[in-house]
Formats: structure tokens, sequence, C-alpha cells
């Protein structure tokens, strides 16, 4: 599955990909772009990996026209649920959990430093700034 990545970038980056412990924040247009090539790359596909994607959004008909993950019958799903699931269409390998709370100051009992300490990457689909900058923030704070 994997063929063409390996031979340009090797086995050993394939192995970092599929074992990376990744945040995407936000399930939206962005997030539904991103959650799509991170399957097709096979980025925590491993047993080690594990992707973790947040979004407190539902599904809303006018997202069916950005947001290809989602469905007619998804409206009013959760869209991190929703996403997860698409993804997981895309590559039976990977491994996530879909979370439906705001990355904020007051959801810092679920995303404690034990959660940013071991993440390898942090995908930031965010469409506020406020929203965006603490995550920068956080991602900054944890290195």
């Amino acid at each position: 599955r994997y063929d063409a990545q390996i031979s340009v970038f090797g086995a050993k980056l394939q192995k970092k990909l599929e074992d990376a412990k990744v945040f995407t924040v936000g399930s939206g247009a962005l997030g539904c772009e991103f959650l799509k090539n991170l399957a097709l790359m096979g980025v925590s596909c491993g047993k080690e990996g594990k992707l973790t994607i947040t979004d407190d959004d539902v599904i809303e008909k006018s997202n069916l026209s950005r947001q290809f993950l989602f469905r007619d019958w998804n409206i009013g799903q959760a869209k991190s649920t929703v996403a997860a699931s698409a993804a997981t269409l895309i590559n039976g390998r990977l491994n996530n959990e879909a979370l439906q709370n705001r990355a904020s100051p007051d959801t810092e009992n679920v995303f404690d430093d034990t959660f940013w300490e071991n993440l390898d990457v942090v995908i930031n689909a965010l469409d506020n700034v406020n929203a965006r900058l603490y995550i920068d923030q956080r991602c900054l704070y944890f290195q």
C-alpha cells in the first residue's frame, strides 16, 4: 500500500509515520482533508500509532458542500466521530479516537500534560483565531 512512499522516503520514515501519535484539532473542511491524507499515507496505522481527533461541533447541511467526509444522513452527528469513521473506511488500519471536546483552558483536564507530552505531531485545523493561538501556545510549551 505504501510502496511509492517507501521508494521515495524509505521504510524507516514509513515506520515513524505508522507509529506516530497525532492530535488533529478540528474536523471541518481543513480537518477532513488532513484526515484523508493521513489515512492514505498510513499515519497512525502501526501498532504504536494513534490519531486523536477532537471537534465539539456537529454536522450541518451547509457543511456538506465543503466537508467531503460527511453525508446527508450525518446531519446532527458529531463531526469528529463521523470524520474518524470515514477516515477508517479509507484505511482500516488507522488507529483513531474521536473526542467531542473543545481544546481550550477549560478542557485541560482532558488534554493534560501527559496527553501533550506523548504527542509527536499536532495538526491545527481550526477556523477560530483564539482557538488557533491556544493550540499554538500549547505546542510551543510542550515543544
